[in-house]
């Protein structure tokens, strides 16, 4: 009797999540020959479904695994339990109902000793600043991890750390004396807030290395459009000056000084970018995807970590860009 007790709360427990993360299936706890099995069905049909793990899609047999693998872990109650990136696959709502499930309420994790590791920041997102009361009195520990140079550094996350990227640009840009980091930051604060004008324009044209600046249509912005954009940039940059800046980035030694004595992945992977406007051709295609978009336009948090802070860019990819400056900048110099 007690072992049906615990297959009734599993039941209701995997049911609750399969409905909250919007799955089409539930489960039914039936004996078979005096044997209790856990039968899966699906929202269109009347019939249990043969061989469910060839009818799951593999996020499904995942989302599965995971909860059965958490009243496992109840059962056995280890000292530690260890979660290996056991949601990053999911969307967001699926995210949050796994994380739900393992962590919050009677006949979960809650109150077990828990290490989860993950590439994704929402989880930090949602333990720490969004709903930290749902799944404890008190917030969970949260760690950024980072190896450089062999070396593993840890950092608390805070609620506090976790910011838009549009205030954390506004906090770099008033922050830090080189007027081409800031103009970079300044840049991708445009590109967030949706602002695609004249000022954009002329950040775009100075990171191109335009002489001569132009419009998205490639027609010649005129110099009541550049007196324009000036004067919005200066808003944000008091010191921007269009006609020095381009003289700094055409100096490919002053670039790349720049980039020796950057300490952040983020700004590194900037200037890289500014040092070879192509970088496909120094640097393979796929390292060329990641530096153009993955952490340059393409980024769907609203929310993040200051890159100055909290360091995102995987170490290999700075070493990547780094043998190319050094290959490329030694050609140059010869």
């Amino acid at each position: 009797m007690q072992y049906a007790r615990q297959l009734k709360v599993i039941k209701k427990g995997i049911n609750d999540f399969l409905k909250a993360a919007g799955y089409k299936y539930s489960v039914q706890v039936v004996l078979e020959s005096e044997t209790y099995k856990m039968k899966l069905i699906h929202s269109d049909k009347k019939n249990y479904v043969d061989e469910a793990a060839k009818h799951l899609s593999y996020g499904e047999r995942n989302a599965f695994a995971l909860v059965l693998f958490m009243y496992h872990a109840l059962k056995e109650n280890p000292d530690i339990v260890v979660l290996d990136d056991p949601i990053s696959s999911f969307d967001r709502t699926k995210k949050f109902a796994i994380m739900n499930q393992l962590f919050r309420g009677k006949d979960t994790l809650q109150g077990k000793t828990v290490l989860m590791l993950t590439h994704d920041i929402e989880p930090a997102i949602d333990m720490v600043k969004s709903t930290p009361n749902l799944f404890s009195a008190a917030p969970p520990l949260v760690t950024f991890l980072s190896a450089r140079n062999g070396t593993i550094t840890e950092r608390n996350i805070q609620r506090g750390d976790i910011q838009t990227f549009a205030g954390i640009c506004k906090k770099i840009i008033n922050s830090t004396s080189d007027s081409v980091i800031k103009c970079i930051y300044l840049r991708r604060r445009y590109e967030i807030d949706d602002e695609y004008g004249l000022a954009y324009n002329l950040l775009a044209n100075l990171f191109h290395k335009r002489q001569s600046p132009v419009l998205s249509d490639n027609s010649p912005m005129t110099n009541a459009q550049q007196d324009e954009a000036v004067a919005e940039i200066s808003k944000h940059i008091p010191e921007f000056n269009y006609s020095l800046l381009l003289q700094e980035l055409n100096d490919e030694s002053i670039l790349v000084g720049k980039y020796r004595s950057a300490t952040v992945g983020y700004e590194k992977l900037q200037l890289f970018r500014l040092i070879y406007l192509k970088p496909n051709s120094v640097v393979d295609d796929i390292v060329t995807k990641f530096i153009n978009e993955s952490f340059h336009v393409e980024n769907e948090y609203i929310m993040q970590l200051n890159p100055q802070e909290f360091d995102p860019i995987p170490e290999y990819i700075i070493a990547v860009c780094t043998n190319a400056i050094d290959k490329g900048y030694a050609n140059h110099a010869a």
